[in-house]
């Protein structure tokens, strides 16, 4: 009688084993906070997302509540308020902005000088002008510009709207400069209990432009040598495609065969010094027929952005060529070591890029 007692203890514990248990879990939410630094004053706007709870900060009481149905300006998509506000906005004492950006004359060329890591600057005159990607702190950068409205690493395109439109409206007489840090400013977390996510967006703005009369060469000169070019590739996709080689391995074994690979009999890699240069290569797509180039116009860098800007031609209408399918492409050689390079259209629109390899 013990020994059948005993059996089916064990067989209700085995049982009792495969049953799950359902943990409940709590509310959770996520932060992203957006560091202002403009010449009048520093700012935090805190936007949460998540469950609506309470959630405390020193010894205020926020109140995380889903968004009304009326729209907000400053209101992020998806966004919960906060004590009825689409975010939650400090106002802190002004600090020194990290950066500054001025207009070179005769050249009218913009010059961005910066005292730590940028991640993007931006520069609005009428409309919106990228002016670098990635910028080391002590770098100087000289360009033109290319057209393009900031999107903000780390934001979506709609809240990055939110926060360019803002920049614009506060000054909007004078151009404006916008400067998205890499690190940032205020590095604490405030909140308990901690969100599961905390992301922090870090800008600075500068109004106005001032220009000054700068001598000599702005925009450094960069060498760059045409290695090959032609209608006939491998690349057989008809989208864009971009590589930048920094290495002997990558540029041997990826880039120079898409580009020769069709070629009998198979030319040798040229010599590289990969030590102080980089091969960028651009590949159209391929084209119905014959007649379609590509040329260099201008090679700069920009920091540590290569831009590579391109005459894209096409066949005019009623001309003569060749009935086969091409795949243009062409190749580099340059003088520095970017991390990137940028390839841009006879409109100065960005149409491909790559990170070094």
């Amino acid at each position: 009688m013990k020994r059948w007692k005993l059996l089916l203890g064990l067989l209700a514990l085995g049982l009792s084993a495969c049953v799950p248990v359902f943990v409940e879990r709590g509310p959770t939410y996520s932060v992203t906070e957006i560091e202002w630094l403009t010449p009048d004053a520093s700012e935090r706007w805190t936007y949460f997302y998540g469950d609506p709870q309470q959630v405390f900060m020193n010894d205020e009481v926020l109140n995380l509540e889903p968004a009304p149905d009326y729209a907000n300006v400053w209101a992020f998509p998806g966004a919960l308020w906060v004590n009825g506000q689409p975010n939650l906005r400090e106002v802190l004492p002004p600090l020194r902005l990290p950066a500054h950006t001025l207009q070179a004359l005769p050249s009218f060329k913009y010059v961005v000088e910066t005292k730590v890591d940028l991640r993007g600057v931006w520069v609005y005159d009428h409309r919106w002008y990228k002016l670098s990607g990635p910028v080391k702190a002590g770098e100087r950068v000289t360009a033109e510009g290319i057209v393009q409205t900031p999107q903000l690493e780390g934001l979506t395109i709609e809240e990055s709207r939110v926060i360019v439109d803002e920049a614009l409206k506060r000054n909007p007489a004078r151009p404006v400069v916008l400067y998205q840090l890499a690190d940032p400013v205020y590095p604490d977390y405030r909140f308990s209990p901690p969100p599961v996510e905390y992301q922090k967006v870090s800008l600075a703005v500068q109004y106005g432009v001032d220009k000054e009369f700068i001598l000599g060469n702005t925009n450094p000169y960069t060498p760059w040598k045409l290695l090959a070019s032609g209608p006939y590739s491998a690349y057989a996709d008809s989208s864009p495609y971009a590589a930048l080689a920094v290495s002997q391995d990558y540029f041997a074994n990826a880039v120079w065969p898409l580009a020769t690979s069709r070629r009998v009999p198979k030319p040798v890699p040229p010599a590289i010094d990969f030590r102080t240069e980089s091969v960028a290569a651009f590949f159209w797509g391929t084209k119905p027929t014959g007649g379609y180039t590509i040329k260099v116009r201008d090679v700069r860098m920009n920091g540590s952005v290569l831009q590579v800007f391109l005459d894209l031609l096409t066949p005019p209408p009623g001309s003569l060529t060749t009935q086969s399918i091409t795949s243009p492409y062409v190749l580099i050689k340059v003088g520095a070591k970017p991390s990137k390079v940028e390839f841009y259209d006879q409109n100065n629109q960005l149409i491909q890029q790559a990170d070094a390899k």
